[in-house]
């Protein structure tokens, strides 16, 4: 129930209100998987302070303390991360996420752009490619493949994928 009014709260922009009572959720079942995450989401939604990345951190990572193998919340620290300008951080956080939800795009689409970010291009085309497959009408995963082969200087593949990013 308190998960239900929390999510009602959030949807009116009522963030303190619903954070309120997804601590009242945890307050019952600590362990329950999938709170800490939607409080790290609202602080995030809520109007930038001075904490709200610290605050928000900690509580993807309280998150991954119940539930290890979130893919979501391991995404969100990568994110972080990047902001941060953290990029090992950030492909070892977008890393986990590919690996634990190998369906998620986003996550693979970021750990190439943190790879292409640290001169690694040739590391950042297997991810790459495998958003495309998931995602073929995405025009940031055409794009940042392009960039990756053309890193890794294979030219006639990065200039179909520009192609491929211009068409979509």
């Amino acid at each position: 129930v308190h998960e239900l009014y929390a999510e009602s709260l959030e949807s009116q922009g009522k963030w303190d209100q619903a954070e309120a009572e997804y601590k009242k959720v945890l307050q019952v079942k600590p362990d329950l998987p999938g709170i800490h995450f939607l409080i790290g989401r609202l602080i995030l939604t809520k109007p930038t302070t001075a904490t709200t990345f610290e605050d928000a951190q900690k509580e993807f990572e309280a998150e991954l303390k119940v539930d290890p193998h979130n893919a979501g919340a391991e995404f969100v620290l990568g994110k972080l991360a990047v902001r941060a300008q953290d990029y090992q951080a950030a492909i070892a956080r977008f890393s986990k996420a590919a690996a634990y939800d190998p369906n998620f795009p986003d996550a693979k689409i970021e750990l190439g752009r943190a790879l292409i970010s640290v001169h690694e291009p040739a590391k950042a085309i297997r991810p790459l490619e495998s958003a495309v497959k998931l995602e073929p009408q995405n025009p940031s995963a055409h794009y940042l493949l392009a960039m990756a082969y053309r890193g890794a200087g294979r030219l006639p593949e990065a200039q179909k994928e520009l192609a491929a990013y211009q068409q979509a």
